[in-house]
């Protein structure tokens, strides 16, 4: 079982670090022009893979702490202890793998029903938003039951992603071109995602002495992510509605 662990995640780390890098190649092309479509096609396709392996390996050692992870480190006072950190740091992971792979996954599928709803409003696509939703309240619990920073940060994130793409599926209508908007905005999303997790276990070692630091490596991707999303989503429903922002308007009445 071990052995099997290992290899998932030397296979996630590999998927993963090719990940990090084409996130910036759709960013830096064209808009729908053919190198991005391409460059985004892969990064679409490896950050699934390093999702999926992501909820594998987590799921495993939820499933299984000791058999992945025999041998208790001296530090930890007790076995129950020992499962409860294991559990804490897991259940995280498992929860940005779902959350990444939701994202990429929302992304691809919105580009391709475009206006037509109707094929994200079934148990077939819902299934993982809804066990995001289940793993992020558990995660949420977890982390305000036992202080956990990251924790209380990322897990209402989560929660609001799932809300955000059910409500996208089943609201009445949709503006022009929102379709696009929740491609970028998803497509970021997986990358604040991975950022994070990269930070979080990966990277963790660089600031192992700067506590402060650490966090704040932690939570940058979201700090510099979400605004930008919300950025382009403005500047892209603009584009596609030019007279959105004129009819909000309330014009005020002629006294004649």
């Amino acid at each position: 079982m071990q052995n099997i662990h290992s290899a998932i995640v030397i296979f996630h780390i590999i998927c993963g670090a090719i990940s990090l890098l084409l996130f910036w190649g759709p960013c830096f092309t064209k808009k729908g022009g053919k190198q991005h479509k391409k460059i985004g096609n892969i990064y679409l396709a490896t950050m699934t893979l390093t999702s999926v392996s992501g909820v594998v390996s987590s799921s495993l050692v939820l499933l299984a702490p000791l058999l992945i992870f025999p041998t208790m480190p001296a530090h930890f006072e007790s076995v129950e202890y020992f499962l409860a950190y294991l559990q804490g740091q897991y259940i995280f992971l498992l929860m940005l793998s779902l959350l990444v792979w939701n994202n990429v996954r929302h992304a691809k599928r919105v580009l391709e029903v475009k206006a037509n709803r109707a094929e994200l409003r079934n148990i077939e696509y819902l299934w993982l938003p809804s066990a995001l939703f289940i793993v992020a309240s558990i995660a949420l619990y977890q982390g305000i039951k036992y202080n956990i920073t990251l924790t209380q940060i990322f897990a209402p994130l989560a929660l609001f992603n799932c809300i955000g793409i059910a409500r996208y599926a089943f609201k009445n209508d949709i503006a022009k071109g929102e379709w696009v908007i929740q491609h970028i905005g998803h497509i970021i999303g997986s990358g604040i995602g991975a950022y994070t997790a990269f930070f979080a276990f990966g990277g963790r070692s660089l600031f192992q002495s700067l506590p402060l630091l650490q966090i704040g490596s932690w939570v940058l991707p979201s700090l510099i992510g979400v605004p930008f999303i919300i950025w382009l989503s403005r500047k892209y429903l603009n584009m596609f509605n030019p007279t959105a922002l004129s009819t909000s308007i309330v014009k005020k009445p002629s006294n004649t």
